[in-house]
């Protein structure tokens, strides 16, 4: 017992090490400001949907499970976040090329990403703050309903108006961001660090292994927006060492599920019973 105790410390030290490498990468490629471009879009539908897109919809199904047994209004917050952020990535890499091209898929995944920190950040404070808040138990699976549907009717309409030019541009190859897309995606990063910063708060509290990991997660979904905020050119060195520590933010929530499947099943509970544990009912 002692030596797996020791296997699964050393795994979570080894995941922490992740965001302070991806911090020294991506500062010495922003550093080095090399704007040769590499943008198969083929390889960034599939990385995204894999990587990005894949383990947030098997978070965010998890989740929508875990707040129909629980009912904390800050889960579901949280559920429509991952979504959010889950469902702008493929559509962003599909349109990377003609006919949309680079300024329609960074204003698609900018404010996805936005739309996705603003959820993880009111759920992140109202449970660090112990506001509690649960829903009637017959109107949570109407209430979840309307949520999903409301944040994917958003994407899609997100997506026709990038595609209809009824958005200002967000990014211009060759020449860089706009102030616009700058303070999106800058709040984004901002947004995704605080609730990184708070959940790994509430982990020091509670050492659930799933804060833990998903606290991680949102560092690294933080630090590779921030790296995708600081490139000059869309497909660029600086542009893809951001897409993997979001890829490996990705990974990093699907480690959180299962860890809360195992903890499940060690307690002998229902997963989205043991989730919904994580956060305050009234």
């Amino acid at each position: 017992m002692k030596d797996k105790d020791k296997t699964k410390h050393l795994f979570k030290r080894l995941g922490a090490i992740a965001v302070p490498a991806f911090i020294a990468i991506i500062a010495t490629l922003a550093i080095l400001d090399i704007r040769a471009v590499f943008e198969p879009r083929l390889l960034l539908f599939i990385l995204n949907t894999v990587f990005l897109s894949v383990t947030a919809f098997v978070v965010a199904y998890i989740s929508a499970r875990s707040y129909l047994a629980g009912g904390s209004l800050n889960l579901l917050l949280l559920s429509c976040g991952v979504l959010a952020f889950g469902a702008a990535n493929p559509v962003a890499g599909w349109l990377i090329g003609p006919p949309g091209g680079p300024n329609v898929a960074v204003t698609i995944h900018n404010v996805g990403a936005l739309l996705g920190s603003v959820f993880h950040a009111a759920g992140a404070i109202l449970t660090s703050a112990g506001v509690t808040s649960e829903t009637v138990s017959k109107r949570r699976k109407l209430q979840m309903i309307l949520a999903y549907l409301g944040v994917l009717v958003f994407m899609a309409l997100l997506t026709i108006a990038s595609l209809q030019g009824a958005i200002p541009p967000f990014f211009i190859q060759g020449v860089g961001p706009t102030l616009l897309r700058q303070v999106v995606l800058g709040t984004a990063v901002a947004l995704f660090a605080i609730s990184s910063l708070l959940f790994m708060g509430l982990y020091s509290t509670s050492k659930s292994d799933f804060l833990y990991w998903y606290s991680l997660a949102l560092a690294l979904i933080a630090l590779g927006l921030a790296a995708v905020f600081l490139q000059q050119a869309v497909g660029s060195p600086t542009g893809w060492a951001g897409r993997s520590a979001q890829y490996l933010g990705g990974i990093y929530f699907l480690i959180a599920a299962i860890t809360a499947i195992r903890g499940a099943r060690t307690k002998g509970i229902p997963l989205e019973r043991a989730i919904a544990l994580f956060f305050p009912r009234g």
